[in-house]
């Protein structure tokens, strides 16, 4: 399967420099096999702030179930500072599905 993380800015962030938001994420989410995704629009049901906002995103490609799993507990238990996350899981023939 495949996991996309996006990044919604929460109030009073603004990281507008695509960098900047690579070398704080990348920080975040060492240890796991990460591909830069750039930004993103998210559909405003699955947002918390404004809708449309552009999103920054991270791929995990061909992730195991215990890798998902692992993810999920991590961004549970060491919420990013500034951003809330959310996961989309993909598996081969369907469509995204949200899971955190």
């Amino acid at each position: 399967m495949n996991l996309r993380l996006c990044f919604e800015s929460k109030a009073g962030v603004n990281i507008d420099e695509a960098d900047v938001f690579r070398h704080y994420a990348e920080n975040y989410l060492a240890g796991f096999e990460i591909e830069w995704g750039g930004s993103v629009s998210m559909p405003h049901h699955d947002s918390v702030t404004r809708p449309m906002e552009p999103l920054w995103q991270y791929f995990i490609r061909n992730a195991s179930r215990a890798a998902r799993d692992y993810l999920i507990e991590y961004i549970t238990r060491n919420p990013m500072a500034g951003y809330y996350v959310h996961v989309y899981e993909q598996e081969s023939g369907a469509g995204d599905r949200k899971i955190h």
